[in-house]
């Protein structure tokens, strides 16, 4: 078989990553209605990602001598300091994801940039270095794109899915220095495997589909990933993929990369360094 681009030969690059939004999500959504700060249980099924869900997830990357990167707001970062001490010293990479999983960061550059600050002060705070890697979680002005996506600390993005390989962004006609790696819908736990009732995540309302329907769609991603010789990461949640059956879908789509040899599977940021150093190769 032809020696892939990636790192030993391997035809695929994958980053499993994993959004530790914590109750953000359900802060946002709830607040809107009345009586918001007692409903616990809206909120509890986000706080389950951090209180279990990252516990079980971290056990499974063990048994595989796995890294991943983990995108955490800057709040659930705060409130669960033990358990983001734990993902770094287990390895794995830290992400930005805004500051309280953010509808908006603002009217303003300024006022963008405050946000995004802030979480890097946390960030710097627990493990003495700021996050390199952002998956923002609204939109960001072009000027707050220029800033951030030059700036000599930000090494990658991953939000956007306009591309199947790394690449840089495109703003008012000048690439940023940034690589984009890209983060594609099909490989998300929510869309296919969450009915949450109330408040709607995702609205909606989406049908739960067979774990093991689920497990093969990530595997086809994967699958094409190969034969295109492809970047892609997940964008899975710990309240999602940390529960008890859906971790069992999780190990089964490790054991298919691991036993894989076309793929390789680290954070983002090998990926996206990789890319950098040899990207005239491609």
């Amino acid at each position: 078989m032809t020696k892939g681009f990636w790192k030993d030969g391997a035809r695929a690059a994958f980053a499993l990553c994993f959004d530790m939004d914590g109750d953000t999500i359900w802060m946002n959504k709830i607040q809107r209605y009345p009586g918001w700060e007692n409903m616990l249980k809206s909120r509890s099924v986000g706080s389950y990602g951090p209180r279990k869900g990252v516990d079980r997830i971290l056990r499974i990357l063990k048994k595989y001598d796995l890294k991943a990167t983990f995108f955490v707001p800057g709040s659930i970062a705060e409130r669960y300091t033990p358990e983001v001490e734990r993902i770094l010293a287990d390895g794995h990479e830290l992400g930005h994801h805004g500051y309280l999983h953010e509808d908006s960061y603002g009217d303003t550059v300024d006022e963008q940039m405050a946000v995004i600050e802030r979480s890097q002060k946390v960030f710097e705070k627990i493990s003495g270095k700021r996050a390199v890697g952002f998956r923002c979680t609204s939109s960001l002005l072009t000027d707050t794109k220029k800033l951030l996506y030059n700036d000599e600390n930000t090494l990658y993005i991953s939000s956007d899915i306009d591309d199947e390989k790394p690449g840089f962004e495109d703003i008012d006609g000048v690439l940023t220095t940034a690589v984009r790696v890209p983060c594609r819908q099909e490989l998300d736990d929510y869309i296919q495997t969450v009915y949450n009732h109330f408040p709607p995540i995702p609205t909606g309302l989406p049908a739960v589909m067979s774990y093991e329907d689920v497990l093969q769609n990530f595997i086809r991603e994967l699958e094409g990933a190969i034969r295109y010789g492809n970047s892609v990461s997940t964008a899975f949640h710990p309240q999602i993929s940390g529960t008890p059956g859906k971790s069992v879908m999780l190990e089964k789509l490790i054991e298919y990369v691991t036993t894989n040899p076309d793929i390789w599977c680290v954070p983002c940021e090998d990926i996206a360094r990789w890319w950098l150093s040899h990207r005239k190769e491609a």
